[in-house]
């Protein structure tokens, strides 16, 4: 039993994975239009997901974030299969940057769903969506 108890202490610790890079809202909150060149923003936010230059000169820099927290309960043998799931998160900020590397504009994006299996699928809002670490 108490080898089992490890196994699914193991278990749930691999139950979460994250991609990308997240950005804090108040790093986002900072950014000023017309002052915020590329290079503070990269020293803000640390190396994009993304970076695009522009046929004129401009570039559009992306930083993207997915993560993905499986429910503790997904890993009981049997009962999993009907009450498991997963919580998700995504976001998206996009940076703008003209020809001089100045902030033009930006943009960004956050959502987040619940997931289950069996009866906790037929459940249309889950009331209890945990943080993705």
């Amino acid at each position: 039993m108490r080898k089992f108890c490890g196994l699914l202490f193991v278990l749930a610790l691999t139950a979460c994975a994250s991609s990308g890079v997240k950005i804090d809202q108040a790093k986002i909150e900072a950014l000023q239009k017309g002052k915020t060149t590329y290079a503070e923003a990269i020293q803000s936010f640390g190396k994009p997901t993304s970076n695009t230059v522009l046929g004129d000169g401009s570039r559009m820099v992306f930083y993207n974030y997915f993560g993905v927290q499986t429910h503790p309960e997904t890993f009981i043998p049997i009962v999993g299969a009907f009450v498991g799931g997963a919580d998700t998160e995504h976001s998206v900020v996009t940076l703008t940057f003209d020809k001089s590397g100045v902030l033009k504009d930006y943009s960004a994006t956050e959502g987040g769903s619940g997931t289950g299996t069996g009866f906790e699928s037929l459940s249309q809002n889950r009331k209890d969506v945990r943080a993705v670490e």
